[in-house]
């Protein structure tokens, strides 16, 4: 399921690693196939990778290793399956699909269909593209399920078992779910694991993408942006935002419409749109594999810094009511906000709390290597700056109260993002979120009399963000 582009980069590769005993460099093979933007041969070296051709460490030069046996199995294609309206229960077709081994788990029965309508295109799948099932009949909400109804139609749809009934929900605001009774035959056949994209429709929606981000010839404020960030940043004016805050998609904790994060191209953009003495916030978090954290978070801070970012701050955000328990370790309840500058920040507004004691009293002052205190007659002042730890309760009614919100899979609360955009900026700065998600940033800055710029790689998010910053009129 190679495009004729992804086996030209997979040939030159090859050709390249076994003429000279290393892999190219991303900037090689660019200016191999005359290709203005490295973005773009990532995006393609990570579907190889995705499709098992391709082994890549990121964050490392030359770092991409070909599989020199591609180990696939074929998967029977059963027919094609609506993802609009119920049609007819699907037949077998004859035709296979080559599936790489990696995404085959053993012992398990698997079969692949293709897509009509767009019923799910919110959920990034569309008419068109191949979708690799897992057959079983169980499913847990949330899950996107090929379902068989009444012993004689078929639907995709994503799942929600409730009360008294079964939800069939599509991924289109222009259509209904699917009420399933007591009274009706149902039956689970599968869950999708898998998305083979219809390369001609996702090529052209690319092209649609990068014709809509030409038009910015000046700073595209208070507008929420449908591209890939990257690309976004290289058609904006450099030195023009005063803030960023988002939070990225680390160590694939979400799945986020099959989006493939570019990290050091997006870091690069960044350090190009933030002025001088504007300030990025990045709030991340480690995964944790069998005991053993990622540290991704560090990793990404050090990139910054060696691209020329200081590490103004490391602050840490304490979730109040966090659900997240360890067997054998205590609970995992923080991420990290990496406050990183241009030069030294322009503005600093601290956020202020009451003092327990006031008044004057003696105070220590001047310790040094010895550790004897030595006192001086001084003021408590009524009001300290708050310390780097923020905390801040989650959930519903904790990091907002928008349920419209929580259409997106990971949000920050909003007065994480208010209390930032306090601190950082003034009234008429620009704030910017690349990854915009739900529109956290772009909504608190609007209340705060702030211009925002939101950016998401995901149609449906962007009309999710739009949406509830419609709700509040910004």
């Amino acid at each position: 399921m190679l495009t004729k582009k992804q086996k030209n980069i997979l040939d030159f590769i090859k050709n390249y690693t076994k003429r000279k005993g290393y892999s190219p460099i991303l900037q090689e093979i660019a200016k191999h196939f005359k290709l203005a933007s490295v973005a773009t041969v990532h995006q393609h070296v990570n579907a190889l990778k995705q499709k098992g051709y391709l082994n890549k460490t990121e964050n490392q030069r030359r770092s991409i290793n070909v599989f020199q046996k591609e180990k696939f199995v074929s998967v029977p294609l059963i027919g094609t399956i609506t993802a609009g309206e119920q049609i007819e229960m699907f037949q077998q077709s004859g035709e296979s699909i080559a599936i790489p081994k990696i995404k085959i788990k053993p012992n398990q029965d698997y079969f692949t269909l293709k897509v009509t309508g767009e019923s799910m295109i919110e959920k990034n799948i569309d008419n068109g593209d191949i979708v690799l099932v897992k057959q079983q009949n169980i499913a847990n909400n949330g899950d996107h399920v090929v379902a068989l109804i009444d012993n004689s139609e078929t639907t995709l749809k994503t799942f929600y078992k409730e009360k008294n009934q079964i939800r069939l929900q599509p991924a289109n605001k222009s259509l209904n779910p699917i009420i399933i009774d007591k009274n009706r035959d149902f039956l689970i056949q599968g869950i999708i694991v898998d998305v083979i994209k219809n390369s001609e429709k996702e090529t052209k929606n690319r092209k649609s993408q990068r014709e809509e981000i030409k038009k910015y010839d000046s700073l595209p404020i208070n507008q929420i942006i449908c591209g890939d960030a990257v690309e976004v940043m290289q058609a904006m004016p450099p030195n023009s935002v005063d803030l960023v805050v988002t939070s990225p998609p680390y160590d694939e904790l979400r799945n986020y419409n099959g989006y493939v994060f570019n990290f050091l191209g997006m870091a690069k953009g960044l350090f190009r749109v933030i002025k001088k003495g504007g300030v990025l916030i990045w709030v991340v978090g480690d995964k944790i594999n069998k005991g053993n954290k990622s540290l991704t978070s560090f990793k990404q801070a050090l990139s910054f810094q060696n691209l020329g970012f200081n590490v103004h701050d490391v602050m840490i955000y304490k979730k109040r009511n966090t659900p997240f328990m360890r067997s054998n370790a205590y609970t995992n309840c923080y991420e990290f906000m990496f406050v990183f500058s241009k030069d030294s920040p322009k503005t600093f507004n601290p956020l202020k709390t009451k003092t327990v004691r006031q008044g004057h009293e003696m105070l220590p002052f001047n310790k040094k290597a010895d550790g004897i205190n030595k006192k001086i007659r001084g003021e408590l002042k009524p009001e300290k700056t708050l310390i780097n730890v923020w905390e801040y309760a989650v959930g519903l009614h904790g990091s907002t109260s928008d349920r419209i919100a929580f259409q997106h899979t990971a949000i920050f609360p909003e007065k994480l993002a208010e209390d930032h955009i306090k601190t950082w900026t003034k009234t008429g700065d620009v704030v910017f979120d690349p990854m915009c998600g739900s529109g956290t940033t772009c909504k608190m800055a609007a209340i705060n009399k702030r211009y925002y710029i939101g950016c998401d790689i995901s149609k449906e998010y962007v009309e999710l963000t739009k949406k509830r910053l419609k709700c509040f009129n910004l």
